[in-house]
């Protein structure tokens, strides 16, 4: 250290710059010192030993924990990121969007020779609509007329597919539809199905469906009902567009009404953007008789009727029954028996609406359950007493 010191001072009598050479060397020599000194340390038998390690004994690496070795992302979460709806299978990509780059991809897309055959189960597993099918017999009490509507435009848009493989075109066909009934009937819950269907079968961009009534697309005033229904129009494009209550738009007893102008409007969009949007009428079957009556230009741009008729009381009793079922309520026999009775009287009633009154109608249950078992606070309820509905909820003072 005296000798370090001399040099440094020497150094600093000598040159300025001479000095910070020094200093630098210096601390160079230090610090590889310092880490040589570490490193022995560590590879100290004494060092190895405390670690689990003996010398001299070959380590073996697990396979497990090699990292190319091991997926970033677990299954289940790619697939959810992915896009798939949680409630459904994982569905396949519909025609249409972007293909994945895999040789199996390219071959699908290549045009089959006439000799070559396929099956249409592929197709509908490749299309992902098997799960939609299902859903639609859960979801959907009864209504077999519209269930065989609803499998023959997706079976016609199947073999579309199909004949596509092997080069074959045909016009694109007209699916514009009106859906008449009741309230309360499952006319919205098809409507959405059928815009996911027509979306996984590449007849639609996009599986979206735009709600609309006449408020939505008709003014009050002269110069804003075209500019209020292209703004919808634009919405929907791609998709299914609803128009509830459609009969509304025409007015024929009000000559200043300018629903008329919307429909114009409506008739031309729907024959000149139909490979763009498809248009589904909605409404009591009486008024939108009278409605295609006083417009034929819409009447033949309609290609697809479907009726939900009313349902039967056990076919009421069943949605009920469904409908507590997803929120983990039942009924006791007795209940069953007083909601029987309950609907069989509702259903004369003018303003009964079907699935709307039956929910409405467990809505009101639920209540008055929750209440009877908050009238008696320091009692000890059973799991099964939380999920029971009996007489007295579905009818007040009913005896049970």
């Amino acid at each position: 250290m005296l000798g370090v010191t001399a040099a440094l001072v020497l150094a600093w009598r000598v040159s300025h710059v001479l000095f910070v050479i020094a200093v630098g060397f210096m601390v160079i020599v230090v610090a590889l010192f310092l880490v040589a000194r570490d490193g022995w340390r560590q590879t100290s038998p004494e060092s190895l030993i405390s670690r689990g390690i003996r010398p001299g004994q070959v380590l073996v690496m697990d396979p497990g924990l090699r990292r190319e070795m091991a997926s970033i992302i677990p299954a289940a979460v790619s697939r959810r990121i992915s896009g798939n709806p949680t409630r459904r299978p994982a569905a396949r990509p519909a025609a249409g969007t972007k293909p994945a780059r895999s040789g199996r991809t390219r071959r699908r897309n290549e045009t089959l020779q006439p000799g070559a055959t396929i099956t249409l189960a592929d197709e509908r597993r490749i299309a992902g609509i098997d799960d939609l099918f299902v859903e639609l017999d859960l979801e959907l009490v009864g209504l077999v007329p519209v269930k065989k509507k609803v499998a023959e435009i997706g079976s016609l848009l199947l073999v579309d597919r199909a004949r596509k493989r092997f080069g074959l075109s045909a016009s694109r066909p007209n699916l514009h539809m009106c859906f008449t009934g009741a309230p309360g009937t499952g006319k919205t819950t098809v409507a959405l199905m059928m815009a996911d269907l027509l979306h996984r079968l590449g007849y639609l961009e996009k599986g979206h469906l735009v709600h609309a009534m006449r408020d939505d697309l008709v003014a009050e005033y002269i110069g804003q009902t075209a500019p209020k229904t292209k703004q919808v129009l634009d919405r929907a494009m791609g998709g299914v567009l609803f128009i509830d209550e459609a009969y509304t738009l025409y007015r024929d007893v009000d000559s200043k009404d300018y629903g008329q102008e919307c429909l114009d409007i409506l008739m031309q969009v729907m024959e000149n953007e139909r490979d763009k949007l498809v248009v589904i009428l909605a409404g009591y079957k009486d008024r939108m008789d009278h409605f295609f009556e006083s417009n034929p230009g819409m009447r033949s741009r309609v290609a697809h009727h479907l009726d939900f008729a009313g349902y039967e009381v056990d076919e009421l009793l069943a949605i009920g029954r469904l409908m507590l079922d997803r929120s983990s309520y039942y009924m006791s026999d007795e209940a069953v028996t007083a909601f029987r009775d309950y609907l069989s009287l509702q259903m004369r009633q003018a303003q009964f609406a079907n699935a709307r009154s039956v929910r409405n109608e467990l809505e009101s249950a639920r209540l008055r359950h929750a209440y009877r078992l908050a009238a008696d606070p320091e009692r000890h309820w059973s799991q099964d007493d939380l999920m029971r509905l009996e007489p007295s909820d579905i009818l007040p003072g009913a005896a049970w």
